[in-house]
């Protein structure tokens, strides 16, 4: 049993709170609040207890969901409940966030309100609370900014396909929107990269973990038949040969999913109810089975008789002509007494500074985009006006960042998606996405 579910701003502002069983100190919220102050937010852990009462919390695109409890409950229930509080609310408001909260202060407290009773769950999945819903949400739009909520993002990142993005639409509308409202089904296929490049170009680390998600606005229930690579093949500790068939570690799958078909034709199928949910997730490791998106060639320039170092940093997308990848970022750490930086890039869409935070120092390279199979080169000229010399062995290793559309490094994709069509007078529209981004993806120098 929960005593009160409470959600916080990045600036530890209370932006709705619901109290079920009124067995908690009023200085609950005070309490977690300071702990935030005092302790950083990526050290505080998930669950803690103070003064007798048990703390519970996640974080989401800069939103708090915290719970506290007088009982000794399950950490994984809370945070389970905490999360599906946060997705309930991203179903109803379209996008979770501080402004969004605000802007639907009430429609959040009927949330909290509905989906527990004295501190018991009752009602936990959209269709469900639906009909005890009575506000109508206010939209607010989505940010854009690479770091933020990528899963919400994808499912409307190329707004020249999908026109409006369908991570800032709820999924209930109200009575009016219901007249004009889209019958139609996001399918994207997320991957995560994990890598470690070596100064020559070879791979030490290459590893994805990947998902394939699913946003249904379907105006009623059909199975939905999604067809993946004909090749696809499950080794679980097995060697791995190089080649275009697709090799995956590992994968699992939602429990809504009919793999009667999979195993002979790798078909999926799914009866989904309105909502988000991810059908499977994917492990996949090795050169063979996975290609490394960029190939960074460092050379470094450092004469016994100058205090300065020469940087040249060649950057090549491996992707196919028809992908582009966008928001690189290039982060190269520097010696300590480093003093500035001189530069020079050779296109367009770029730009790089020197960022200092006491003896943190590091170069900054960023490339609005780059289109598959091309080039940029980056020359940078590492300055010490200072005494002594500047040390080879501070410099690096870099951190690259980026979003890569229209590709999966695995190869994965979606090779059809079937709705049956129960009314000719409204076509179901299917969006199917691809899209691999840097978790971490780390290169020496």
């Amino acid at each position: 049993m929960l005593s009160e579910i409470f959600l916080l701003s990045n600036h530890t502002t209370v932006l709705a709170a619901k109290s079920y069983r009124f067995d908690c100190e009023g200085t609950s919220k005070d309490v977690f609040i300071q702990k935030l102050r005092d302790v950083k937010s990526s050290q505080l852990p998930p669950h803690f207890r103070e003064n007798g009462t048990t703390y519970y919390y996640v974080k989401r695109n800069g939103v708090y969901f915290v719970a506290t409890s007088q009982a000794d409950v399950s950490p994984v229930f809370v945070i389970e409940i905490l999360t599906r509080i946060y997705q309930t609310c991203k179903d109803f408001c379209g996008v979770v966030n501080e402004e969004s909260v605000r802007m639907n202060s009430l429609l959040v407290f009927e949330v909290l309100d509905e989906i527990l009773d004295y501190g018991y769950v009752q009602l936990a999945t959209t269709e469900k609370l639906r009909p005890y819903i009575q506000s109508d949400p206010v939209i607010i739009k989505s940010t854009r900014e690479p770091t933020s909520d990528l899963g919400s993002r994808m499912f409307g990142i190329e707004t020249k396909v999908a026109s409006g993005s369908a991570s800032s639409k709820p999924l209930v509308s109200s009575s009016v929107d219901q007249e004009h409202k889209k019958n139609e089904i996001f399918v994207d296929v997320i991957e995560r990269l994990i890598a470690v490049i070596n100064s020559d170009g070879t791979v030490s680390r290459l590893e994805a973990n990947g998902s394939i998600n699913m946003k249904n606005f379907l105006s009623d229930s059909p199975e939905i038949k999604i067809g993946l690579n004909e090749d696809l093949a499950i080794k679980a500790g097995a060697l791995k040969a190089y080649g275009d068939q697709v090799q995956l570690d590992h994968c699992s799958f939602h429990q809504k999913v009919k793999l009667d078909e999979f195993e002979k034709s790798r078909v999926l199928k799914i009866q989904p109810s309105v909502g988000e949910l991810s059908l499977m997730t994917y492990s996949v490791s090795g050169e063979g089975a996975l290609s490394p998106p960029f190939r960074i060639l460092p050379f470094v320039d450092h004469t016994e008789n100058s205090r300065d170092m020469s940087l040249t940093l060649r950057l090549k997308s491996e992707s196919p002509v028809n992908t582009q990848a966008v928001n690189i970022c290039v982060r190269i750490p520097v010696p300590h007494n480093t003093t500035s930086v001189s530069q020079h890039l050779d296109g367009p869409g770029q730009m790089a500074e020197l960022r200092q935070k006491e003896d943190d120092k590091k170069i900054v390279w960023k490339i609005k985009k780059l289109p598959g199979q091309t080039e940029v080169t980056a020359r940078f000229r590492v300055i010490n006006q200072g005494n002594g010399k500047l040390n080879k062995q501070e410099l690096g290793p870099m951190v690259v960042e980026f979003e890569i559309s229209k590709y999966t490094c695995s190869g994965l994709r979606v090779r059809f998606l079937h709705i049956p069509v129960q009314d000719p007078t409204n076509t179901p529209h299917r969006w199917v996405r691809s899209m691999t981004v840097s978790d971490s993806y780390l290169v020496k120098i």
